[in-house]
């Protein structure tokens, strides 16, 4: 009996592993309309930025897992302290999964080498990705944006609000 009670003390003193991912922005922030992290998305940890070029998010809580595809959404050139949701948006998809072991940090690098939607380095999306990032991955994300209604142009890799939706149409 008294083992067992020294056992669960000392156990109780060990906490449990913590695991997390973190969102690195590895674009530069001297680039021209330097891409904000607008929202990421990785197995089931959601990021709500702003992420700004050249920092970091800080880590978030998550499950150990095996790699998973992340998302991305991009909004080049937006100034989130000017109270405006941007108004124009990059999709971006990851190249690989990312995975993350019990207790581990993963830093997931967001740039044009680990992701895929980005016209301006020739890598792009074809609709169905951008169409299941807009209306599956982040459609109920209620971050000022209304990203089912977003109408993705794959010859310049934006995604922009359609005229309907600007109105407020349903």
């Amino acid at each position: 009996m008294a083992a067992l009670s020294l056992g669960a003390l000392a156990g109780a003193c060990n906490p449990a592993p913590t695991t997390s991912v973190a969102f690195d922005n590895d674009y530069p922030a001297t680039a021209k309309d330097a891409p904000v992290v607008y929202l990421a998305y990785w197995q089931s940890v959601l990021l709500e930025g702003p992420v700004f070029p050249g920092s970091s998010s800080a880590p978030l809580g998550a499950l150990p897992a095996s790699p998973n595809t992340a998302y991305v959404v991009l909004a080049p050139g937006w100034d989130p302290e000017g109270g405006a949701p941007p108004s124009s948006f990059v999709l971006l998809q990851s190249r690989s999964g990312f995975g993350v072991g019990l207790g581990g940090t993963l830093h997931i690098s967001v740039d044009d080498s680990t992701f895929m939607g980005n016209c301006a380095s020739a890598s792009f999306l074809t609709q169905a990705q951008a169409d299941f990032i807009t209306q599956m991955v982040f459609a109920n994300v209620d971050a000022g944006v209304d990203f089912a209604a977003l109408a993705y142009d794959p010859a310049t890799c934006t995604a922009t609000l359609t005229h309907a939706a600007d109105a407020g149409a349903p």
